[in-house]
């Protein structure tokens, strides 16, 4: 309101009428909501001081069936009634509840009424009634309360004539059509976890939960963070006091029986709830509510939901959107929707009998998506799966790997999802189709814990098909984990029953990498010899095969191999062929990589300025990789030429800049660059000789 001094004039009741007080009592363990309230502070400070500007405040607060958006604006007007002495208005719309909703007329009359309006001068026709609230409520400054909305045109004709009125208005739906009227919008989503458990520690006690907040986070993520949810799992436990809450939260892992155990006792059940908002859909919203829920992941792209209903991107995006406006999908980015735990168990208990449809379809889709980025990232591999040829003549889906890798990286967990439940399904064809199709993720990105578990899933698939040529490409993909973690028994036990499959099944070109990775191991027990061995016998295969990449490839690790026996000038021989193969055949990044390694032997040789133009080239092109292996591996190597050239604070600053790369990722290049600054360390701590005396 006004602090400076003019004079006001503010309109009230007629004499004698009481000043309406119809706001609800605040919800007991209300919590959180602090960014909500303030945008509700906000946009009622956006007008009450606007002479220009006639048109009361208007807010929309939207969100889910449950979401606490009630709460939320009783709370809030509550805490604001003293700014508003002509009163406060409430109305319960019922807008979700089709038989019992009630029309603006009926809502309109009981304002008129509440105003001081005599009952006989109310009149029956609703524009009538809403010229005179208008006439009424000139000059006043009310706060008024809509709750439950379900249509702009349920609210139009509530909305009073003063600007020094604000109207908060709750909905399911966001009512766009009260944009004309000046509407803000705020969007409600379930509490952090933090406010969540929180809400259950007030609600429950802190003494009664204190040994078990394990549980009541987990208590908390089941119930949804729904604030009606949690009032409900709250209010069940403290009138159990002998329950502990682990009990609940067993109860609550059934998702049969979840909706039923958190819905409140005498009130309409959370069932009933979506129901409300669900029979309110369009056929065609009702059909990609049910089938999107059976999405694996949390995540639902536009065209795997497309894919899902076997329907144009173009109607996925429209039945989607209808979903988001009416707060059973969550807007998640450019693209990308999520639905709300509990609204997906709701969706998933519908009936439809394409159902089991659903997880197949959306898996192909994928795995078409998952190749057109790994073409980009890798584009000339060797691939098992047939889905590449349809696109070898279509334009890029991503512009660049680290775009392409930055897209696969986001969706991973929804991949694994995936895996997992075309497996139990017995989809076995596609199982281990995405799990070779996560061969680049995990090769640039080496997210360990995952490689392992999938790509065990996926020979097991694999073997179920009795695809022999898929068995053995997928046990060298793991066995290639394996040897970044430097388990090489392991990964030698993976790629000698790859050479068993690939022999048994004529694939010269898996026999052939098994072999490769075989070298690396034994190259990784310090066994250079037969290491060699191992690559030349690839090497071979590779040549006959006709596959130039695979030769430069085998040469490399050859000259590695030698490099580490310390046979410098065999190395370099070595290493400069395969430096040229990569560059006629435009492998940029393998390039790059065999690279390093040259650099290396410069450095060897005294060649220090040499040895850091091509370290300075190298990173240039793996620096754009996306790849942070990649980058720890050039600055490994910048760190090794520091080391020669004596600056050994040049050395242990690279080494660190490599350890806060690949730090996370874990693995055996960890282990090395760590025990290498652990070296570094020792020296600069070790007291140095003093020179002789000059003539001693």
């Amino acid at each position: 309101m006004r602090d400076d001094g003019a004079s006001v004039t503010v309109a009230r009741p007629p004499s004698g009428t009481p000043v309406p007080r119809q706001l609800p009592p605040v919800p007991a363990h209300f919590t959180s909501r602090t960014a909500e309230l303030e945008a509700l502070d906000s946009a009622a400070a956006g007008r009450e001081d606007d002479s220009v500007d006639r048109s009361p405040a208007v807010t929309v607060v939207v969100g889910p069936g449950g979401v606490g958006k009630t709460a939320l604006a009783v709370t809030w007007a509550v805490r604001n009634a003293g700014r508003f002495p002509s009163g406060q208005l409430y109305a319960d719309l019922r807008g979700f509840s089709p038989e019992t909703a009630v029309p603006p007329e009926d809502a309109l009359g009981a304002f008129l009424r509440a105003l001081g309006v005599p009952p006989e001068r109310v009149p029956v026709e609703l524009a009538e009634q809403a010229a005179l609230f208008r006439t009424t409520t000139a000059g006043m400054r009310l706060l008024l309360v809509v709750d439950n909305a379900i249509s702009a045109a349920q609210v139009r004709p509530l909305i009073p004539a003063s600007s020094g009125c604000v109207v908060v208005v709750t909905s399911r739906l966001r009512l766009d059509g009260l944009h004309a009227e000046g509407a803000r919008f705020v969007d409600m989503a379930p509490l952090p976890e933090a406010h969540a458990v929180e809400l259950l520690t007030r609600s429950v006690g802190k003494s009664r939960v204190a040994g078990e907040l394990p549980a009541v986070t987990t208590l908390a993520a089941l119930c949804g963070r729904l604030p009606i949810a949690l009032r409900v799992a709250g209010a069940r436990l403290a009138s159990r006091p002998k329950w502990p809450v682990a009990r609940m939260v067993a109860e609550l892992r059934d998702e049969r029986m979840r909706l039923t155990k958190l819905s409140p006792v005498g009130e309409a059940s959370l069932t009933a709830t979506f129901d409300s908002s669900y029979s309110a859909l369009s056929p065609h919203a009702a059909r990609l509510y049910r089938l999107v829920s059976e999405h694996p992941g949390l995540t639902v792209e536009v065209g795997a939901a497309a894919a899902a209903a076997r329907i144009s991107e173009n109607e996925a995006v429209d039945g989607l959107q209808e979903l988001a406006d009416a707060s059973l999908l969550e807007e998640v980015g450019e693209d990308g929707y999520r639905f709300h735990d509990l609204v997906r168990l709701h969706a998933r208990a519908l009936p439809d009998d394409e159902r089991l449809e659903v997880v197949p379809r959306i898996a192909d889709w994928y795995l078409h998506r998952m190749t057109r980025a790994n073409m980009v990232v890798i584009p000339m591999r060797w691939r098992i799966s047939t889905v590449h040829t349809r696109y070898e003549d279509s334009p890029a889906l991503f512009a660049t790997g680290a775009e392409a890798l930055a897209w696969l990286d986001e969706r991973l967990a929804d991949i694994v999802e995936l895996v997992d439940e075309t497996s139990a399904l017995r989809h076995d064809e596609l199982t281990w189709q995405l799990c070779e199709a996560l061969w680049e993720l995990f090769l640039y990105r080496k997210h360990y814990q995952l490689w392992i578990r999938t790509h065990e899933v996926g020979i097991a698939a694999a073997h179920r098909c009795a695809d022999a040529v898929a068995e053995a490409r997928l046990r060298c993909q793991l066995g290639r984990a394996y040897l970044d973690l430097g388990r090489f028994e392991a990964a030698e036990l993976e790629c000698s029953r790859a050479v068993e499959l690939a022999r048994g099944a004529g694939s010269r070109h898996n026999e052939s990498v098994a072999l490769d990775q075989l070298g690396v191991a034994a190259q990784g027990r310090g066994d250079f010899e037969r290491a060699v061995g191992f690559f030349g016998e690839s090497l071979v295969i590779e040549g006959e095969l006709g596959i130039d990449r695979g030769v430069a490839q085998r040469h490399r690790r050859i000259g590695e191999a030698l490099l580490q026996a310390g046979r410098l000038a065999d190395a370099a021989r070595q290493l400069r062929l395969a430096q040229k193969m990569f560059g006629e055949i435009g492998d940029g990044k393998a390039e790059a990589l065999t690279t390093l390694s040259l650099a290396r032997i410069d450095a060897r040789a005294g060649e220090i300025t040499a040895a850091k133009r091509e370290l300075e080239r190298a990173a240039a092109v793996l620096d754009e990789s996306g790849s942070a292996v990649y980058q720890s591996d050039v600055l490994v190597a910048f760190a090794e030429v520091a080391e020669l050239e004596g600056d050994l604070g040049a050395a242990r600053g690279h080494l660190i800049k490599a350890l806060d790369l690949c730090g996370p990722i874990g693995g055996l290049r960890v282990e090395r660059a760590r025990a290498r600054l652990d070296a570094l360390d020792t020296r600069r701590d070790q007291p140095q000789q003093a020179e002789p005396a000059s003539g001693e």
